[in-house]
């Protein structure tokens, strides 16, 4: 993993300064077949009664905010993210109580939640062991966080081509096997939430991208961090690829499997 994963002067000025990026990449799941809503399927594993206190732990842009305030969750809920460029996102999406904060030192006394949602997230931090452990410190005893992550083999196909597309144009493809994720993937996270869970349960779920439309994943591309100092060159590869691809195919076939933790 580059430092850049979890620099936080990058994430927070530059890949996170606004949810622009990450808007950008959720909307190549619109192509999704079967479609996985992951804030619905996660926040199923929550076991939720609706009077909980629940914090969003690095809640982004907010989709999982979106979807407590769509089951009318009654009981206090708070969103926290490094950027405030993501809350101003989450706020549109959200009556939450937002917070600017960081994973390794949360603003909130032990045993003070019943749940804890760290969603997509947990990569980008430094130290991860210690953002796991002020997870488990400030939930209650019967508390349950939820950790949700992409597995190794996540979007497959995509980052194989844009590997080969780095290679066509002469660009280093070192980074492109630095996927932040790759940090803490579905496959590796177990042994380290163990350090401070009794009890970790691992949910997948897979799906694929069906898509036929190449500029969606040009789009999708252009907000990779590892591929910012060949973008033009790479980019262009990338949809002569995809529109080869689309036309012989009739559409570029992409795996998805991600994978959440349940803690307690």
């Amino acid at each position: 993993m580059t430092d850049r994963f979890v620099d936080r002067r990058y994430l927070t000025g530059v890949q996170y300064a606004s949810d622009a990026n990450l808007s950008s990449r959720q909307a190549l799941y619109r192509f999704q077949d079967p479609p996985v809503r992951n804030p619905v399927w996660t926040l199923d594993l929550a076991e939720l009664r609706g009077d909980e206190r629940v914090l969003d732990v690095g809640c982004g842009n907010g989709v999982h905010l979106a979807e407590l305030a769509g089951r009318a969750h009654r009981g206090p809920v708070f969103g926290m993210d490094l950027s405030p460029g993501m809350l101003t996102a989450a706020g549109s999406r959200s009556r939450a109580s937002l917070l600017v904060g960081d994973a390794e030192q949360l603003p909130f006394a032990a045993g003070s939640l019943d749940r804890v949602l760290a969603m997509h997230m947990l990569y980008h931090v430094p130290d991860r062991d210690r953002a796991i452990a002020e997870i488990r410190r400030v939930l209650r005893a019967s508390g349950t966080a939820l950790f949700l992550t992409n597995s190794c083999r996540h979007l497959e196909e995509l980052n194989d081509m844009v590997a080969g597309a780095l290679t066509e144009v002469g660009a280093s493809t070192e980074a492109s096997s630095g996927r932040a994720y790759l940090g803490f993937s579905s496959e590796s996270g177990d042994a380290e939430l163990r350090r401070h869970f009794a009890s970790v349960e691992r949910h997948d779920v897979r799906s694929e991208l069906v898509v036929t439309d190449a500029r969606s994943i040009v789009e999708y591309v252009a907000t990779m961090s590892w591929i910012a100092e060949a973008a033009r060159p790479v980019l262009r590869e990338v949809e002569r690829r995809s529109s080869a691809v689309i036309e012989a195919e009739g559409a570029f076939r992409i795996r998805t499997d991600v994978g959440c933790f349940v803690c307690r």
